[in-house]
C-alpha cells in the first residue's frame, strides 16, 4: 500500500510524509499585546449612549486569556494554587485585640445575628472565591453592592454580587469629573458591540474613596456644596484592582510576561510535537507555522463555503508545501518566512518554516518541558516544588522547607487580601455594625502529624 504524501488531521493540522514536516496553526500568545488597545467605541444601553473602553486590541482580552490558560496544564495548576492559597480558610468576621506584649489576638464573631445572617444569606465565601479567581486572572474585580429602598437613615447594603470580569467593561473617563462613571455588563462584547437588550449599566463609585462617595449618594453625608441628596439608586459597582503602573482602566498582571516572553507558546508546543511522534510514529524535520487566518483568507478569496471543499483545498495547499519543501531541502535551506505588514507597521508572519533537529533525542524534550514548567511557576510567584512541577530527584526540598515556603507564600498575600476585603468594610460602615468588628482570612497552617493527625491547623 502506497504511503500517503499528505495527511490532514481532523483539526486542520497536517503532516507531509516525504519531507517529514508538521503543519500547525500559529496562534501565538506572545502577540496578544502587540497591537495597541483600540480607541473607545460608541455603545447604547439603558436608553443612554456611552463610549466604551475596549479591553485589549479586539475587546476580548479577558476571554482570550481564559482560553490560553485552559490550554496549559502548568499555567492552570499554578493559577489554581494561587486561588486556593489566597482563599485560605475563608473570610470570617472577628474582633482583634492586642495584649501588653503587642501580641495579636483574633476572636471569631458568633454573637451578632445581623452579621451572621448577612454572611449566610449572601454566601460571602462563595463571593470571595469568585473575586479571588478574577483577581488572579485579570487584577481587576467588579463587586456589586445592592441596597434596600429604605430612607437614607435606614438604608442598608443587603447583597454583595460578583460581576464576571470577562463580561465587564468600563466607560470612558468623564473629562469634567476625571472619573469612570459607569460599568457595562454584557455577554456580547465581540466585534466592539453590545446588545442594548442584554447590557446592564451600573454606576461606579469613586475608586479613591468609595465609602465616602456611597454615603454622599445615599444622602448620609453632605455633598461638596453642603447639601444632602439621595440619588435613589440602589446598585453600585466598587472598582477594585491590584494596581500596575500606567493602567487607568484595566490592569495588566505581572504574570502576563509569560505570554510576551514567548515561554507560554513554547510550553503548549512541546506536547503537541510529542503527540505527533508518539501517535503517528512520525519523525519531524520541519515545522510549518500558519497564521490563524491563513485558510479563512483563501476560502474567502476563492469563494469556498462547503466543508468538503475546504478540506480538499487544505490538502491541495499542503501538497504545495510538500513540493516547495522538497526544493528547499535540495537548496540546503533550513528556514524561510512569508510575511506581510499589518496596519501597525509590524510584520505579520503568514507562513514560517523552521527546521527541527533532534526534537526528542536524548531526553531534550523532558529537559525543555521541565524548564518551561519552572518558568511558568516563577512568573506566578509559585515555587515549583509546591505544585509538583519539580518532582522526584529534581527536588531537593524537605517537608520542612516546603512548609516554610508555603508560609512565605501566605504572608505575601496580605495586599491582595486587603483589596478583597474592602467591600465588607463598606458593608460594615453603611449597615452600622459595631466598630470593633474586623474581617480576616485565616491561613491553613501545615504542621507535622505528631502535632495534628490531619497535618493542618488554622492560623488566624
Amino acid at each position: 500500500m502506497q504511503k500517503e504524501e499528505v495527511i490532514v488531521m481532523p483539526n486542520g493540522t497536517g503532516y507531509l510524509t516525504s519531507t517529514q514536516s508538521a503543519i500547525v496553526f500559529k496562534n501565538e500568545a506572545m502577540h496578544l499585546f502587540e497591537t495597541p488597545t483600540a480607541p473607545p467605541f460608541a455603545a447604547s444601553a439603558d436608553n443612554k449612549d456611552f463610549m466604551v473602553v475596549p479591553w485589549g486590541s479586539d475587546n476580548m482580552l479577558p476571554q482570550n486569556i481564559v482560553e490560553k490558560v485552559q490550554e496549559s496544564p502548568d499555567l492552570s495548576s499554578g493559577i489554581l494554587f494561587n486561588i486556593q492559597v489566597t482563599y485560605g480558610d475563608g473570610v470570617i468576621p472577628c474582633r482583634i485585640t492586642y495584649n501588653e506584649k503587642g501580641e495579636r489576638n483574633v476572636v471569631p464573631v458568633h454573637d451578632n445575628n445581623e452579621i451572621n445572617d448577612f454572611f449566610q444569606y449572601n454566601d460571602v465565601n462563595g463571593f470571595l472565591l469568585e473575586q479571588i479567581t478574577d483577581l488572579n486572572y485579570f487584577y481587576n474585580v467588579f463587586p456589586e453592592i445592592i441596597l434596600n429602598r429604605q430612607t437614607p437613615e435606614k438604608r442598608r447594603i443587603v447583597e454583595l454580587n460578583h460581576k464576571e470580569a470577562v463580561f465587564s467593561r468600563w466607560t470612558e473617563v468623564n473629562e469634567k469629573t476625571g472619573k469612570i462613571e459607569n460599568h457595562l455588563y454584557s455577554a456580547n462584547w465581540d466585534k466592539y458591540a453590545c446588545d442594548p437588550a442584554i447590557t446592564v449599566v451600573t454606576p461606579v463609585l469613586d475608586p479613591r474613596r468609595p465609602l465616602y462617595d456611597l454615603l454622599e449618594r445615599i444622602g448620609r453625608r453632605p455633598r461638596a456644596n453642603g447639601t444632602f441628596k439621595d440619588d435613589k439608586n440602589y446598585r453600585y459597582i466598587v472598582a477594585l484592582n491590584f494596581p500596575t503602573p500606567g493602567r487607568t482602566y484595566y490592569q495588566r498582571p505581572y504574570w502576563y510576561s509569560i505570554f510576551e516572553s514567548g515561554w507560554y507558546d513554547f510550553a503548549v508546543q512541546i506536547p503537541m510535537f510529542k503527540k505527533y511522534v508518539i501517535e503517528n510514529g512520525m519523525t519531524i524535520k520541519y515545522i510549518i507555522y500558519l497564521s490563524d487566518d491563513y485558510f479563512p483568507d483563501i476560502f474567502a478569496r476563492e469563494g469556498i463555503t462547503e466543508e468538503d471543499e475546504k478540506r480538499t483545498r487544505i490538502a491541495v495547499e499542503y501538497e504545495n508545501f510538500n513540493k516547495y519543501l522538497t526544493g528547499m531541502q535540495n537548496q540546503g535551506k533550513s528556514m524561510i518566512s512569508f510575511t506581510r505588514t499589518n496596519l501597525n507597521g509590524k510584520k505579520d508572519y503568514r507562513v514560517e518554516i523552521k527546521a527541527v533537529e533532534n526534537l526528542l533525542k536524548g531526553g531534550e524534550y523532558l529537559e525543555d518541558s521541565s524548564e518551561v514548567s519552572n518558568m511558568i511557576a516563577y512568573s506566578l510567584g509559585v515555587h515549583p516544588s509546591l505544585i509538583g512541577s519539580a518532582p522526584g530527584k529534581n527536588s531537593n526540598f524537605s517537608g520542612t522547607d516546603k512548609r516554610e515556603m508555603f508560609t512565605i507564600k501566605q504572608a505575601l498575600l496580605k495586599p491582595i487580601r486587603d483589596r478583597l476585603l474592602r467591600p465588607l468594610y463598606m458593608v460594615k460602615a453603611v449597615n452600622n455594625w459595631p466598630p470593633d468588628i474586623d474581617f480576616t482570612i485565616p491561613d491553613i497552617q501545615l504542621t507535622t502529624l505528631d502535632k495534628n493527625k490531619t497535618g493542618m491547623e488554622e492560623k488566624i
